[in-house]
């Protein structure tokens, strides 16, 4: 015979392992439906003009943009936890992140789209890479290394803590770092590069009018002096190298205060110019253009290499 209690307890247990079971399975459906929900992924081709925007904006991942020769765009864009939203249209093609809950995970975007698009591509901590589209492009990231080739028109190249990589560039071109380097080569254009902690290395240029800053890193410069263009160089803490054709035209002003200047050109200085002096200003004429060259570097040598004939 059960006592009263001992069956106050089997029913007890009896009420709660149906409910116990079922929570579980519950928990267990809801976890699913929230994978499944969170995960997004696109895979899709679609018709795309040469003259749309293309407008990536990444949280965590990587951004790559490259070309076809196609009225097509082809878009493969994964998030593991956040949500990926699009806007397509012939015209402009659109994709950013959504958050899940407060969270994203790995993604990545891949776009192939028409040459000749202008491009706009960001990313908070991942790459951004855009290849061969030879249009607009304004690159950037937070954290990540950005890579551009083959662009045109109006170039703008930023990370605040990652390098900064270009080449094949034509129009105006713009990079921007805090604590990478800036390595520009075979650009045609104006310029302008600056860096906080970084080297500036501009290599094969061609160019009336570059800018170029860094406060702790070494700056070189490859390319043509124009008879009518400008040119400043400024850093702080490192040496400044440019290597200039034989026949440059330019006035140049250079002073560097605990540097020297060291070059291969036989100078002329200004009357009454005293190299010992601090900060040592050097003032001189090569040839007879009327382009204006300046070099500053607080600590660091600057130095004036010839480039060989046969070099651009």
């Amino acid at each position: 015979m059960t006592s009263p209690a001992l069956a106050r307890v089997v029913l007890a247990l009896a009420l709660f392992a149906p409910v116990a079971g079922s929570a579980q399975s519950g928990n267990d459906r809801n976890r699913e439906r929230e994978f499944q929900e969170a995960q997004s992924r696109i895979d899709t081709t679609f018709a795309f003009n040469r003259t749309g925007v293309v407008d990536l904006t990444q949280i965590s991942g990587d951004v790559v943009v490259t070309s076809w020769d196609r009225a097509e765009a082809r878009v493969r864009a994964y998030a593991e936890r956040g949500r990926v939203r699009s806007s397509l249209s012939s015209s402009r093609l659109s994709l950013d992140i959504e958050s899940v809950r407060g969270r994203v995970g790995d993604s990545r975007f891949e776009v192939t789209v028409p040459i000749g698009v202008r491009v706009i591509a960001r990313s908070t901590s991942g790459d951004v890479s855009v290849r061969g589209t030879k249009g607009s492009v304004e690159a950037t990231s937070t954290s990540g290394d950005v890579e551009v080739t083959d662009a045109a028109d109006r170039i703008v190249i930023e990370s605040v803590s990652g390098d900064v990589r270009a080449s094949q560039l034509a129009g105006q071109v713009r990079s921007e770092s805090v604590s990478g380097t800036i390595e520009l080569r075979d650009v045609s254009g104006d310029v302008r590069a600056e860096t906080t902690s970084g080297d500036v290395l501009l290599t094969r240029v061609v160019s009336r009018n570059v800018v170029t800053t860094t406060v702790s890193g070494e700056l070189e410069y490859e390319g043509t002096i124009d008879a009518s263009g400008r040119y400043e160089f400024h850093a702080h803490s490192g040496d400044i190298r440019l290597e200039i054709p034989e026949t440059t035209s330019a006035q140049f002003t250079v002073e560097t205060f605990s540097g020297s200047l060291d070059t291969e050109f036989a100078l002329t200085l200004q009357p009454g110019q005293r190299s010992t002096s601090r900060p040592r200003r050097f003032e001189f004429t090569l040839g007879t253009g009327s382009a204006r060259v300046t070099a500053e570097s607080f600590s660091g040598d600057i130095v004036l290499v010839r480039q060989p004939r046969s070099g651009r």
